[in-house]
Parts: C-alpha cells; structure tokens; sequence
C-alpha cells in the first residue's frame, strides 16, 4: 500500500471531525453576518453544504473500508451540531431587542 493511504487508514476520524468544525464555523457565521429572519433557512444550506464537504473528503481519501460508517457518523454529527447551534440563535433571537 502506498503511504498516503496508510495514513488515511490510521487516521479515518480527521475526516470526520473535520466536517464538524467546518459545519460549526458555518454556523457561526450564520448566527453573526445572516439576516435575524433568514438565519434558520441559512442552517439548511449550511447542512446541505456540510453533506457535500463529507462526501468530497470521504472520496479524497480513497479509502473504502468503513465509508458508509464514516459518512453516516460526519453528517449525524453535523445535525447534532447544526441542532445546537439552531437553539443557541433562538435563544439569543429571544433576548435580542
């Protein structure tokens, strides 16, 4: 095996949480430069942007064993962050005047 796959396969999470910051700087951005009434529509184009980042360094790293559980672990983790984030703004929504 060449040695840029080694690498991939000791490593097969950098992917995947790779995703999650990704997703969690999306939203971030989101919660200060959107809009107060486009923030929620903007966390679904943020989603859709997070599914196709997953799947464009799951392919980079040409690795197959484990892609489906790697794939399913970054999008879940990418909900759970964008659930998050979603209730931070509407908290903060909340308390904005």
């Amino acid at each position: 095996m060449s040695e840029r796959s080694m690498d991939v396969q000791d490593r097969p999470w950098v992917g995947v949480v790779a995703v999650w910051v990704v997703t969690a700087l999306a939203a971030i951005a989101i919660g200060v430069f959107a809009e107060p009434d486009t923030r929620f529509a903007w966390l679904g184009v943020a989603l859709a942007g997070s599914v196709l980042v997953t799947f464009g360094i799951q392919l980079a790293g040409g690795v197959t064993a484990g892609y489906l559980t790697r794939v399913s672990i970054s999008v879940s983790g990418a909900v759970v962050v964008l659930v998050l984030s979603s209730i931070v703004i509407a908290i903060a929504s909340l308390f904005a005047l």
